[in-house]
């Protein structure tokens, strides 16, 4: 009797009869259940795409299992592929299983963790903490995990000592971190503090300006690469290298994504060359201490570069449902997801809390309240342009008479919604003229006054904006007062930031003036820098994390006080007082509380969009958009 055979060669090959497969792919069975497994055809032998996983293998058995029934023959399936699928599931089951235990700390992992931390601690001079190390030691069993401690709490640290493991172990000769160029220099600072003179610092920085092209940085990775032990490149660049990134990371290197929040969007340009380097990396770590989706279809590039060829197996969540599941299956994909990813907080590793946030209100002036209501009356259907106009008139109501393109604002938004519009300053003689001979916004003067205040008592100030020209506005009042500054935004080149970085850790800068989207990720001014003023800010969540934790960060003494200031300005109308300011400044206390429970009880929280966000303020106001 004639018989069909499923076996596995490194693909899944079903072979039937002689004569037979000719039959076989012209009959319904093939065109409409199996054609879409197969990627060819080898004599009597169907060969199965490469991308295909356990799970489908055990589709196919199924479905070749009721085929060979309807025809009356039996079905073989082979020891090899047997014993394939039974090593799939027994591997990812003992993947989840080892997460947990390390997690919960399981006693039954004592010695080998204490094993582990013998030899981090011998290789590292500056030791872990207790926390960090466990964080070290699970992203080193795992092999392929997630870092979401929060901003500030030293995850860097912790990876480092994964790599001192694996080194030492001879898994590992070097480490290759793709991130944002800003953070190049925290990590090289970062190493050399961990290693010292233990494992010097031979970096290659793909950003030098010797690798002013993608030939020259070619050249570099071929032939620079293999005495470094730091190899730096950043999402903008990687793919313009991408083969011999892949190429490197097939060779005892360790790869990192740190920032990954950075590729979330499905289908982008710089998700895919992540993607595709993850898949060749035999160990992998994907940090950001921001994981706060606006849907849970913002971790699906993450799964993917953890589980480039498990994905199906481990989590199968569609798009769809990642998008908008319900709530069994948001449980299901924090119960998904829990295993490979560790979370840990400053108060766990005994950062000294901030000081409760100083509120400094600022009236505006009869002038200002009267562009508020022309405003208001402008933009009462256009919510975006309207946030960014009234920024802009209580930091300098001037900008009002530019042009606002809101391509230029996209990274304040939290999710893929696009800002297209182009906002024409149209506005009526009457108008302008008050706009022209409007005297500097209480705002302005409030800040500069603050921020000399804190210089004459001797402390360094780092000041957050939005706009470039606030920026440098208050960077030339404060020179007027004989304070010190710097500035650092999108147009200053990286070894300027660099440079202006140092000076003012050094103590030749007293005020360092910046924006979240340019310096918020990765960059420590903890050990000199302890007051920040929020001169503007906005509902970007990951924004005002991130800048806050420049200052407060694992390191701090006990006792080190941290002061945020934020400034709010009040307008008056016929319904009484309302500040924008005041009103993103409790969305923004919301959405982070909501986080911090999220991180007690392991679990990602969805956020807001950035239009609910809108919505909500201005709905103070008594402002509805349709």
């Amino acid at each position: 009797m004639s018989s069909w055979l499923l076996d596995y060669t490194g693909q899944i090959r079903l072979t039937v009869p002689d004569g037979e497969a000719d039959r076989l792919c012209t009959g319904s069975f093939f065109k409409l259940s199996l054609r879409r497994y197969v990627a060819g055809r080898e004599g009597d032998a169907l060969v199965g795409k490469s991308s295909l996983t356990y799970l489908d293998f055990k589709r196919i058995i199924q479905l070749c299992t009721r085929e060979c029934e309807k025809r009356g023959i039996p079905l073989q399936v082979s020891h090899a592929l047997g014993q394939y699928i039974d090593s799939r599931e027994n591997f990812l089951d003992q993947r989840r299983k080892l997460g947990i235990e390390i997690q919960n700390r399981d006693p039954k992992l004592e010695g080998t963790f204490q094993a582990y931390k013998a030899v981090v601690d011998g290789a590292m001079v500056r030791p872990l903490r207790e926390r960090q190390m466990w964080d070290s030691f699970f992203m080193c069993s795992m092999r392929r995990s997630a870092n979401f401690s929060v901003p500030g709490s030293g995850k860097t640290a912790s990876v480092l000592g994964m790599y001192a493991h694996l080194r030492r172990s001879g898994l590992a000769r070097r480490i290759l971190v793709v991130c944002p160029k800003n953070a190049f220099g925290s990590w090289m600072d970062e190493f050399a503090l961990s290693f010292g003179g233990r494992d010097p610092l031979r970096v290659l920085d793909l950003q030098d300006s010797r690798y002013s092209n993608a030939a020259a940085r070619r050249t570099a990775l071929r032939y620079d690469a293999g005495d470094a032990n730091l190899i730096l490149v950043n999402y903008e660049l990687a793919g313009s290298v991408l083969e011999d990134l892949t190429e490197l990371v097939q060779r005892d290197t360790l790869l990192v994504f740190d920032e990954v929040h950075k590729v979330k969007k499905v289908g982008g340009e710089y998700a895919a060359a992540a993607l595709e380097l993850a898949r060749h990396a035999a160990a992998l770590v994907a940090m950001t201490g921001t994981p706060i989706p606006n849907s849970y279809l913002d971790v699906y590039n993450l799964l993917h570069i953890l589980f480039p060829d498990e994905y199906e197996e481990m989590f199968g969540f569609s798009e769809g449902v990642l998008r908008s599941p319900t709530a069994s299956e948001v449980s299901a994909i924090n119960s998904s997801l829990r295993p490979f990813f560790c979370r840990t907080t400053k108060h766990q590793l005994g950062v000294p809390p901030a000081e409760p946030d100083e509120v400094l209100t600022c009236p505006a002036s009869e002038t200002e309240n009267r562009l508020l209501r022309l405003l208001q009356m402008k933009y009462r259907r256009n919510k975006l342009p309207l946030f960014l106009r009234i920024l802009q008139l209580e930091s300098n109501p001037r900008m009002l008479l530019s042009r606002l393109d809101l391509r230029d604002f996209q990274y304040l938004l939290d999710d893929s919604r696009p800002a297209q519009e182009i906002d024409f300053a149209d506005y009526s003689g009457e108008v302008r003229e008050l706009i022209e001979n409007c005297p500097p916004s209480s705002k302005f003067l409030r800040c500069v006054e603050r921020a000399s205040s804190l210089v004459r008592a001797g402390k360094p100030v780092i000041i957050w904006c939005i706009f470039v020209d606030s920026i440098e506005r208050l960077s030339a009042a404060l020179e007027r007062e004989g304070i010190h500054t710097r500035c650092i935004y999108g147009a200053v080149p990286l070894e300027e930031r660099q440079q202006i970085l140092r000076d003012f850790r050094s103590g030749h800068i007293q005020v360092l003036l910046t924006n979240p989207h340019t310096l918020a990720e990765s960059v420590s001014l903890h050990s000199v820098c302890h007051d920040a003023i929020y001169y503007e800010y906005s509902y970007n969540l990951v924004h005002l994390l991130q800048s806050k934790d420049r200052i407060h960060r694992l390191g701090l003494p006990q006792g080190q006080y941290t002061q945020y200031t934020y400034l709010q300005v009040e307008y008056q109308g016929e319904e009484g007082a309302w500040s924008m300011d005041g009103a993103v400044y409790e969305r923004l206390r919301q959405k982070e509380q909501t986080m911090l429970e999220a991180i007690d009880r392991h679990v990602l929280e969805t956020m807001p969009t950035s239009w609910e966000d809108l919505d909500a303020i201005f709905g103070q106001m008594g402002l509805v958009f349709r």
